[in-house]
């Protein structure tokens, strides 16, 4: 999960990541709250809320975005595989909200110590049901895609449409209608036919790259933060 780290256009609406599709979208009125597990009751604290806004589900991920966002909190976004112990939760005197477990995204915004985030989204207008129903399906489509990912070892764009079964052999009958799990397209290779010449080898350059420190140390702070949430996970 990410703090503040969704791209949005001038307009407002989100920029998708790329073959990513917006396939629910809540009703309004929405509130989120993320705070340290109950569980957890040594880790640092954390707590972040809104009172409304807009919950998105896509094929990747759970997408919220504040009515009133301020510069602390912007949009909050989380893969749906990183869902665990997702369910509803019902109220006497309120209304219905949907809650699961969350592990982080490393560079995301949410303390290195916390292995787990709660997350709560409370549907004051109602639709939990049908956000529930949705991300069940998701996730259970994305699940299904990994395994195929690792079986064939190509990349899947999954869709909310029927899931077709699992038909490693190459002769198989293709299943009816649009697949749930379809292959990613890509551009192939054009070659060059124009003639080179053959030149010398060039010589490596004795400085590194522009921005070379700065990759570096991102890179390091994001092994050390994914360190610490290891630590925290196993205390």
């Amino acid at each position: 999960m990410s703090i503040n780290w969704v791209m949005l256009r001038e307009d407002g609406n989100i920029v998708p990541l790329q073959n990513e599709r917006i396939l629910h979208k809540s009703r309004p009125r929405v509130g989120l709250d993320l705070t340290t597990p109950r569980e957890l009751p040594n880790a640092e604290h954390f707590a972040i809320k809104s009172s409304e806004g807009t919950a998105y589900i896509t094929n990747r991920r759970v997408i919220y975005l504040p009515d009133r966002p301020t510069e602390q909190f912007k949009s909050f976004f989380a893969p749906i595989l990183n869902f665990e112990d997702t369910h509803v939760h019902s109220s006497w005197i309120g209304p219905w909200s949907w809650s699961g477990l969350v592990k982080p995204v490393t560079g995301g915004g949410i303390p290195a110590g916390l292995p787990r985030i709660d997350v709560r989204l409370t549907f004051k207008e109602g639709g939990h049901a049908d956000w529930q129903s949705k991300f069940e399906l998701l996730k259970e489509r994305l699940a299904h895609a990994r395994e195929l990912e690792r079986e064939t070892g190509q990349t899947l764009i999954v869709t909310d449409e029927e899931l077709p079964p699992y038909e490693p052999s190459s002769s198989a009958n293709p299943s009816q209608g649009q697949p749930a799990v379809v292959p990613e397209q890509t551009i192939p290779a054009v070659a060059d036919n124009t003639t080179t010449t053959s030149e010398a080898p060039q010589a490596a350059p004795n400085e590194p790259p522009p921005a070379y420190d700065e990759v570096q140390s991102q890179a390091i702070g994001m092994r050390y933060e994914e360190q610490l949430r290891a630590e925290a996970e196993r205390q």
